[in-house]
């Protein structure tokens, strides 16, 4: 059994807390009404772009790669995300996107032959009735299905994302590459969003006003407070958290580093709950502990 380190034991709860920090920061902006979903993103993935670029250029890991593949599937979990949070809570949120990412990989093995039997198969089934145990309340206003479907949706799209780069050489070089491409793809949907407005075409917190033959669109005003939360998003628990993930990756057998994992909306809820006061029904306790123990159940089955 691979010995770990206390170095790498504390480099991987960073990269956890990292990575549930970004559930936090969307959620603390966007619930708060501090920044619109397309500039979050936006400056989420430019900001990430740059951090993994400098990343690269301190580590000296070579130049950025990646694959339109993986800019689109990080594109479209980066912005589904974000509409997500309009309108759930931090730790409901984290769970069904993390459900929702290892039911996606889960079904991808299957087709290609890595059949659940036994405990995995109980596991795949008691993780996929605890994601819908949790989705059902969120199934009742128009609002409420749109975050609940954007957030699976966007656990869909990471579980393509994770797909494409399986058996990456360079991790961190495509991850930097990737999110580069993506940036590209924000810019195209500001110019779509601007174009839209001048259509006529209702696009909430976007206005248009017509004088002179001559249209003037309103995006909508991030707070001082929305970008600081987006730039951490970006900076922090995206490209510095992806680059010390990488770094330790090699470091942890494969099952731990799967299971190690399963903190990740743990502590995103936990974060919700002390530094914006959400509340934890028994509804997620009860949907967390089935969807993160069948996970855990189809983990353990492949050692």
């Amino acid at each position: 059994m691979k010995k770990i380190e206390i170095n790498t034991l504390i480099f991987t709860a960073f990269a956890m807390c990292a990575f549930a920090a970004n559930s936090f920061f969307c959620r603390a902006a966007l619930g708060a009404g501090q920044i619109d979903p397309a500039s979050f993103t936006a400056i989420r993935l430019i900001s990430g772009a740059i951090t993994l670029w400098l990343c690269l250029r301190i580590q000296n890991k070579g130049r950025q790669q990646g694959s339109w593949a993986g800019a689109w599937a990080l594109f479209g979990y980066a912005v589904l995300f974000s509409m997500a949070y309009l309108y759930m809570s931090t730790g409901t949120g984290a769970l069904i996107l993390f459900g929702s990412v290892q039911l996606s990989m889960i079904a991808y093995a299957a087709t290609q032959g890595d059949r659940l039997k036994g405990l995995r198969a109980l596991g795949a089934v008691v993780a996929a009735a605890g994601l819908v145990l949790l989705l059902w309340p969120h199934l009742q206003t128009p609002a409420s299905i749109l975050a609940a479907a954007s957030m699976a949706l966007a656990g869909a799209c990471w579980g393509v994302y994770s797909v494409v780069g399986k058996g990456s050489k360079l991790p961190l070089a495509d991850t930097a590459g990737n999110f580069s491409k993506a940036t590209l793809l924000m810019v195209l949907v500001w110019v779509a969003v601007y174009f839209s407005a001048k259509a006529g075409v209702h696009i909430p917190g976007v206005t248009v006003e017509r004088g002179l033959a001559l249209y003037t669109v309103y995006l909508p005003t991030p707070t001082v407070a929305g970008v600081l939360f987006a730039l951490a998003s970006g900076m922090l628990a995206s490209g510095i958290g992806y680059a010390v993930w990488y770094k330790v990756l090699p470091a942890l057998p494969t099952t731990s580093a799967a299971s190690v994992q399963l903190s990740v909306p743990v502590i995103a809820a936990l974060a919700g709950v002390v530094f914006l006061d959400e509340a934890v029904t028994a509804t997620l306790l009860v949907a967390m502990v089935m969807t993160l123990g069948g996970v855990y159940l189809v983990l353990r089955g492949k050692r």
